[in-house]
Formats: structure tokens, C-alpha cells, sequence
């Protein structure tokens, strides 16, 4: 105690010379913050106040005589929380995806644009008349080997009997 008395002098010199030449940004602060304050114990606190000990009181008794429902009110937020998180990440993903797709889309419209450019329109019309038909052609081709396999497979399901290992009976080798 005869630390603090016989430097206290020192201390309120250095305590008052410290702010002064910022005494004119922090006194305005200062004084915002205690107006504030007195307006909050005014008229605040006494509004605020019954709510404050009632939730007190209760969280008091949870605590203290309830420890199941303090787990699992824990449990609850614990799983708000986790849930909000993941909603962030999949929303985040999707943002990145819905990104990367524009652009695809306008490299690939920067594409055809330098396409028609290099190629002039006639000679752009033919080529993609000719990869209309080139994709035509090739699922008509798609139908027919398609046809093809499956009038195979039906021939061969008629011609195994229903008891055999190979259908689908209760002898059925699987």
C-alpha cells in the first residue's frame, strides 16, 4: 500500500498529461459513451431488468437441478449451428458451380463468335450443317445397333425355358 501512496502524485500527473493532445478526439468519445450509459440504467435497465432475472433465475435452475435439459438444449444449438454451417458450404459450392457454368458459356459464345469470324458466315452455315447431320446420322446409327441388341436379347429370352439355371426361376444361378 505504500507503493500506490507514495507514487499515486506521479500516477494522476501521468494519468492527466496522457490525453492531452488527444483530449480533443477522446472527449466527445468519452462523453457519447457515459450519455449512454446513463440513458441505458435510465431507461433500459429497468425495462430490461425483470427479464434479466427471470432468465437468471432459469438458467440458474437448468444448470444446477435440470443437467439432462442443459445437454440437450447444447445438443440443439449444437445442431442449429452445424446445420447453418453446412447450408453456408452448399450454398457456397453452388455459387462456384453456377460460376464455372457462365463461364463455360460465355468462353463458348466467345468460341463461336471467333469461329464466325475466321470461318465468314457461308462457310460456318456448311460446317455446322455438316456437324447437324455428322450428330443426325450418328443416332440414327444409335437406333439401329440399338434396335439390334435388343431384338437380340429378346430372342434369347424366348429361347431359354422358364426352369432353367439361366432365367429367372427358383433354380436361378445368381
Amino acid at each position: 500500500m505504500d507503493i500506490l501512496q507514495d507514487n499515486f502524485p506521479q500516477l494522476f500527473h501521468l494519468y492527466s498529461t496522457y490525453y492531452t493532445p488527444y483530449s480533443t478526439y477522446i472527449r466527445p468519445l468519452q462523453r457519447a459513451f457515459l450519455l449512454s450509459q446513463s440513458y441505458f440504467f435510465q431507461y433500459a435497465f429497468p425495462t430490461l431488468y425483470p427479464i434479466y432475472a427471470l432468465t437468471n433465475r432459469l438458467l440458474s435452475f437448468a444448470l444446477t437441478e435440470q443437467p439432462s435439459l442443459t445437454s440437450l438444449a447444447l445438443l440443439a444449438v449444437l445442431l442449429i449451428i452445424s446445420l447453418k454451417v453446412l447450408d453456408m458450404l452448399r450454398r457456397t459450392v453452388i455459387y462456384w458451380i453456377s460460376v464455372a457454368i457462365r463461364l463455360a458459356m460465355y468462353a463458348m459464345a466467345l468460341i463461336v463468335g471467333m469461329w464466325i469470324y475466321q470461318r465468314g458466315l457461308e462457310q460456318t452455315l456448311e460446317d455446322l450443317g455438316w456437324i447437324v447431320g455428322l450428330l443426325a446420322g450418328l443416332g440414327e446409327q444409335g437406333e439401329k445397333v440399338g434396335h439390334a441388341k435388343a431384338s437380340r436379347s429378346a430372342k434369347e429370352a424366348r429361347r431359354i425355358p422358364k426352369g432353367s439355371p439361366k432365367g429367372r426361376g427358383r433354380a436361378a444361378a445368381w
